[in-house]
């Protein structure tokens, strides 16, 4: 075997660049440095005439490398060496190369990411690279494919922006309840697989008007950094021309991964057949398509309702939802969670016991009758600071959106339905 070697950069214009020579020397190399990077950086790299060196003995290619220049740092994307030809040097010549290159192009650091042992590591050693300790690559694949992404935009879908999940305020309980039963196992796919766990791709949640069902349907798309695709039933329609918008639309979103697919006003979509006859194909077709849309893991389909005991017995059987949740209006210490934003911490408590009912649209509500309040008394002169009796005035004023037999409705139905 030859034993005398050069390094020489590539001349992006000459007619005979050897770029095919550096793809095919990665080929044969497999595992490179880089970590972040892969074959195709490379090449677009190359195309697009970025820095680049390669050693070369008897017209034969044995290593090479490629940089890509970001302002003043420039990016390592491969340091590639035919395994018959390591630890000659190559890769020290390779980098020193490389150097003069990036300093041409006014880039100013050389960064590249490697595992430990990996080809290459003497040599950055060698030529003065520091190894930064405590740094952790974070990769993550891109949420879809523009195909994919195109079927999400026809159904009017979209990503929710994140922080969505924090920003449901007066639901711990329920939020706690999510977070085990469907965020987590869904996020943690390897770790739920590993144990046994198979993650929910099937949701029921039930409960009042007001208590936040979409809000959570959405802030788990979000959480989750999923696509999030609502069904309006009124845009489905009825019986027949219904079954069949429903069926193309499921059909469509069959092919689209990491997506949460919301269907509102479940018991209008599936309701008891026995006392709508006339919406038994609409029945039929998502008792048909949820066990289809449930065969691939990475997606949630996620219904909703105001009344669980209208919907289809058939609907309700083990194999259709995973899990059927109730929603209900915050509990006492939910809305001393809301209360807490509006008067000082001392006071939430007797607040939220005066609010029982109260969803967060009504405590919205209260903050803007507590501000006109203030308002009203700024405008002739007086204090317009939002006080604790403002808020409590404000609280007399307004009605619950959960009135007290909704509540016990809910509660039947919780003890009934639930299946958690």
């Amino acid at each position: 075997m030859p034993t005398s070697w050069r390094v020489v950069t590539i001349d992006h214009h000459d007619p005979i660049a050897p770029f095919e020579d550096v793809v095919r020397l990665i080929d044969v190399v497999g595992t490179a440095t880089g970590a972040a990077y892969g074959r195709s950086d490379v090449v677009e790299a190359l195309h697009e005439h970025q820095p680049a060196a390669v050693a070369v003995s008897s017209g034969k290619l044995v290593g090479a490398v490629v940089a890509r220049v970001c302002g003043s740092d420039a990016h390592l994307l491969v340091l590639a060496l035919h395994p018959e030809w390591r630890n000659r040097g190559i890769g020290s010549a390779l980098l020193k190369a490389l150097d003069q290159e990036i300093i041409h192009r006014g880039a100013r650091r050389l960064l590249a990411l490697m595992h430990t042992g990996h080809v290459g590591e003497l040599a950055f050693a060698n030529q003065g690279f520091s190894c930064v300790e405590g740094l952790h690559l974070y990769e993550r694949a891109a949420s879809m494919v523009p195909e994919e992404l195109a079927v999400v935009e026809r159904y009017g879908g979209h990503f929710p922006p994140a922080g969505l999940w924090g920003a449901m305020k007066g639901f711990s309980a329920t939020k706690d309840l999510l977070e085990r039963t469907v965020v987590a196992p869904s996020s943690r796919r390897e770790l739920a697989d590993q144990i046994g766990l198979v993650p929910p791709s099937a949701v029921l949640l039930f409960g009042p008007p007001g208590t936040g069902k979409t809000s959570f349907a959405r802030a788990i798309a979000s959480r989750l950094s999923w696509a999030f695709v609502e069904l309006h039933p009124s845009l489905l329609g009825q019986g027949v021309e219904g079954a069949t918008a429903l069926r193309q639309a499921l059909d469509d979103l069959n092919g689209v991964d990491r997506l949460v697919c919301f269907i509102d006003e479940a018991d209008e979509i599936v309701p008891d057949r026995a006392g709508r006859p006339h919406n038994q194909a609409l029945v039929n077709e998502l008792l048909k398509s949820i066990p289809a849309f449930k065969s691939r893991p990475g997606r949630l389909m996620v219904m909703a309702t105001n009344s669980v005991a209208a919907i289809d017995p058939a609907m309700l059987r083990p194999g259709r939802f995973d899990l059927i949740i109730p929603v209900g209006a915050p509990d006492e210490a939910g809305r001393a969670e809301l209360a807490a934003e509006l008067v000082p911490s001392g006071e939430a408590e007797v607040v939220a016991a005066r609010t029982a009912g109260f969803t967060p649209a009504d405590f919205a509500l209260v903050a803007q009758r507590s501000a006109q309040r203030a308002f009203d008394r700024a405008v002739v002169g007086g204090d317009s600071r939002v006080t604790s009796a403002d808020v409590l005035e404000a609280v007399v004023a307004t009605r619950p959106s959960v009135s007290s037999d909704a509540i016990q409705r809910f509660e039947l139905e919780s003890r009934t339905y639930a299946r958690l």
